[in-house]
This record gives structure tokens, C-alpha cells and sequence, in this order.
């Protein structure tokens, strides 16, 4: 038996990387992608887990304004957004209860670095925020419908709520306080909607999927409501030998304004679409690595916001 962890494993959960997938004037951000090609196969066994663990870097250094980018001279803000550099630790059990149904539950540790200038046309005071906190937990559920006469293929509902177990209240040194689309949480609980399809490819041992998500607040904190939220992400895993997997994603992402009194709706909200290639390494027959290069094949900013050239996604998984 070789080492695969593919198609044999447990099946059909389709997790999403973002736990806020946040993108704003200030450049806070999670990746978008899924690290869950590795389970669309057979139904999950009752009592099987499944623990990733990844970590994401995303560098946001450049203005970006509807499709182009522009310079620090072209932005006519109060504040004009300088660099954000984000550090994500993701951590995800997964937990098949029956064959058809399984609950996820996700915890983000942000380590965020950002600065900007204040008032660039007068006094230009700079200002940064370092720091690393929990970030907004996520629990979600999967229905898996059963299909007996093609066990391989997947489909199936995904819902659940993204839960405001962040801080809202992070300061720098001098004791001001971030933005709210800069904290590590959003202070809302949102609903989750969803759903996913997968089967095999044209090639032995390959496999396709396609996965759609929505999420919207459905309470919020401090007059500061985040903008709706839809992720399409479509995914196709190919055999480069008994152990080692060829990876390809499209993740798209659109992301509603921000509203309230204390979000920016003029310097939120935005349409992305990235190309991510990536490999897959099967130590064992139950632990994987992995890795994803995210680039970005089309970026559309409402205002002025700081964009991201190219991602980073490295992580393992481990079934037991």
C-alpha cells in the first residue's frame, strides 16, 4: 500500500482558509484558498479527526484603486495606508461524527504588523501597530449526501457561524487604538452558508472540486458591521508518483463594503481572483505536507487600498 492520503481518506469536508478573509484599506488579510483537497474521496468512518495546521503570509505594500495601482502622491486620503504584513498560524480539527455528517472547528492566531501615515498633508505623523492575538474562531458543519452508486464522488451543505472571539480593542505603544478592519477580530457573529462538489479526474488517481461559500453578519459589535462575503473556489489534484501531488486552485473572493459608524465603506470591499499552485508530500499514510503559492490574476479595490502581490501557504494534516 503506498502512502497516498487522498482519495482513501476521509471525505468531503470542503474547509476554507479565511476564517475572515479580510481585506480593507489598512490591508488586514487571510489567504483564500482549501486545504481540504486531501478528503474528498470516501465517506469518513465515524469517530475519524482530522488536525491541519498551516501558516499564511501575506505582504501588503502597494495602493491599489479599482484595477491600478497608484502611488503614495496619487492618495488623497486622511490616512495613507504604508505596508501590512500578516502572519497567520491556522489551526483546524475536523471530527466525522457519521459517515455523512462532521463538525469543523477553526482558531486563527494573527501576528499582524502595520503602518500608515496620519494626515500626510499636515502634521504627517507615523504610526504602527505590531502584535499577535487569537483571532475569530469558526465552527461549521457538513452534511454529506450519500452516493451509493459512486462512492468517489462528493456533494454536499456546509453551514455554521464565524464567532467573535477576537479582540476588538488592540493599541499600539503610544496607546491608540487600530482601526476596526485592522483588529484581529470583527466583533460580529456571522452565518455561514455552503456547499461542495467533488470527483474524480481524468487521470487515475486525480481528482476535481468546486466550492462555494457565503457569510454575512448576522450580529455585530460597536457600529461596525463587515461586508458580506462570497468565496468560489475550484480546485483539480493530480499524481506525480506514489507520494507526491500537483495542486492547483482558482480562489475567488468578493467582499461586500463595511458599514457603521465606525467602518469605511468608501475604503472596503473589493473583487479578487487567484491562481495557486501548490504540492502535496504524503509522509505517512495519515500525516501530509503541503504548500500553495498564491498569485493574483485579478484585483478590483472600492477606494484606495493596500493590495497583495503574491501569498504564502505551508502546512500538514494528520488523520487519526
Amino acid at each position: 500500500m503506498n502512502k497516498r492520503f487522498a482519495i482513501a481518506c476521509s471525505g468531503g469536508v470542503a474547509l476554507l482558509v479565511a476564517a475572515g478573509a479580510a481585506q480593507s484599506s489598512c490591508g488586514s488579510a487571510f489567504c483564500v484558498l482549501d486545504t481540504n483537497w486531501s478528503t474528498q474521496g470516501a465517506a469518513a468512518a465515524p469517530g475519524t479527526a482530522r488536525l491541519d495546521l498551516h501558516f499564511e503570509f501575506v505582504d501588503q505594500k502597494h495602493l491599489q484603486s479599482g484595477t491600478k495601482r497608484i502611488s503614495q502622491a496619487d492618495d488623497t486620503a486622511d490616512i495613507t495606508e504604508l505596508r501590512t504584513i500578516n502572519r497567520n498560524w491556522v489551526s483546524t480539527l475536523d471530527y466525522a461524527f457519521t459517515k455523512n455528517w462532521t463538525v469543523s472547528v477553526s482558531l486563527p492566531v494573527v501576528s499582524r504588523s502595520h503602518s500608515h501615515i496620519a494626515d500626510p498633508t499636515g502634521a504627517a505623523t507615523f504610526e504602527k501597530w505590531d502584535f499577535a492575538k487569537t483571532g475569530d474562531a469558526r465552527v461549521l458543519g457538513y452534511y454529506r449526501f450519500d452516493n451509493e452508486k459512486n462512492p468517489f464522488v462528493n456533494h454536499g451543505l456546509t453551514f455554521g457561524l464565524k464567532l467573535p472571539t477576537g479582540s476588538t480593542r488592540v493599541s499600539n505603544s503610544d496607546g491608540a487604538v487600530a482601526e476596526r478592519m485592522l483588529q484581529p477580530g470583527t466583533g460580529s457573529t456571522d452565518i455561514v452558508l455552503g456547499g461542495y462538489y467533488s470527483a474524480p479526474g481524468i487521470y487515475q488517481d486525480s481528482s476535481w472540486s468546486v466550492q462555494a461559500l457565503y457569510q454575512r453578519p448576522a450580529s455585530i459589535k460597536d457600529e461596525y458591521r463587515p461586508g458580506r462575503q462570497f468565496q468560489l473556489n475550484l480546485g483539480y489534484r493530480h499524481p506525480l508518483g506514489n507520494d507526491l501531488q500537483a495542486l492547483l486552485q482558482i480562489n475567488s473572493l468578493v467582499k461586500g463594503k463595511d458599514s457603521g459608524a465606525n467602518s469605511e465603506p468608501d475604503l472596503s470591499g473589493s473583487r479578487t481572483v487567484f491562481l495557486s499552485p501548490g504540492l502535496a508530500y504524503s509522509v505517512t499514510h495519515d500525516v501530509q505536507l503541503y504548500g500553495f503559492l498564491q498569485l493574483p490574476i485579478y484585483r478590483f479595490y472600492n477606494g484606495t487600498q493596500l493590495s497583495v502581490d503574491w501569498a504564502v501557504v505551508a502546512g500538514a494534516t494528520m488523520r487519526f
